[in-house]
């Protein structure tokens, strides 16, 4: 959830959520998704002690919408009372065209005030530790909190879902003074499920009572094992891993000198036992 350290800057904002493409269509159908926002208490980086929803949308009886990525906004619904609440909430999924996938994610509320007011609860029960003191209001994309009637439920992907992947995520929110503060970091992790993406950010309560909108850029790029290298003893010069003219043409022009990409010996001279390494490993040795 929350990083331990990244950047902190105030720039312009990367994007708008709110001016969506159209709706993802996938092979079951629209992609739909479980989102909302809580307080919660993180006793830990990375680590939900417990929250209160403050605004969920989920498939309940009588909630008419049914978020849908790209498709803009929805009403964020108290899970408890089935009433709406000040807040909305808007996701969006691109296909970069390189292999990689960015997933947005945005709350805000609708009539600017701020995330945490004076009468929001700051104290959550928690399983392990009885009553704690809020520290971070959170948004959710997909993971339900284990709520009764809020399914897991995040941003379909299309590709090889069990592929281990490096994230690059902007987060982001801004304050009541309309200045916007944007951070960056980096991580792996189990994020891609059967149910999709999911993911969720903490924003500390400091911030949550001055800022009215917030959300995340998520951009996920298999990481692909890099293609083996020649073999260990092989006396190739230019990386082809095919010894030729062209590496004897390099050895020859570092001869007498301490160059070590022509040294083969690591005596710190290029010379005949250096020649005699690299024709007795002529051809390719792949």
């Amino acid at each position: 959830m929350r990083a331990a350290s990244i950047g902190t800057g105030l720039i312009a904002p990367a994007c708008l959520l709110l001016a969506a493409p159209a709706a993802n269509t996938f092979a079951g159908g629209l992609d739909t998704y479980a989102g909302g926002a809580v307080v919660a208490w993180l006793p830990e980086e990375f680590v939900l002690g417990g929250a209160i929803p403050l605004g969920a949308n989920f498939d309940f009886p009588g909630n008419p919408f049914v978020p849908v990525f790209n498709a803009g906004p929805f009403p964020l619904y108290d899970p408890a009372t089935l009433t709406p609440t000040r807040f909305v909430m808007a996701a969006a999924s691109n296909d970069n065209g390189d292999g990689s996938w960015s997933v947005s994610f945005e709350v805000l509320t609708v009539d600017g005030s701020a995330f945490i007011l004076p009468d929001t609860p700051m104290q959550v029960p928690t399983k392990c530790c009885g009553i704690q003191d809020v520290t971070d209001f959170v948004i959710d994309l997909g993971n339900g909190y284990d709520f009764p009637g809020f399914p897991v439920d995040g941003c379909d992907i299309e590709g090889d879902t069990d592929a281990e992947y490096l994230i690059d995520v902007e987060y982001y929110f801004e304050r009541l003074d309309g200045t916007l503060n944007v951070e960056f970091g980096e991580t792996t992790g189990p994020y891609l499920r059967p149910e999709g993406f999911c993911f969720a950010w903490g924003y500390a309560v400091a911030d949550a009572v001055v800022m009215n909108r917030a959300g995340y850029i998520a951009t996920f790029t298999p990481i692909v094992d890099p293609p083996p290298g020649c073999p260990p003893k092989c006396p190739d010069l230019d990386g082809d891993c095919v010894v030729g003219g062209a590496d004897l043409s390099i050895l020859l022009g570092a001869w007498g000198t301490p160059n070590p990409a022509a040294d083969l010996t690591g005596d710190g001279t290029v010379g005949g036992a250096d020649l005699s390494i690299l024709l007795g490993g002529w051809g390719d040795c792949k």
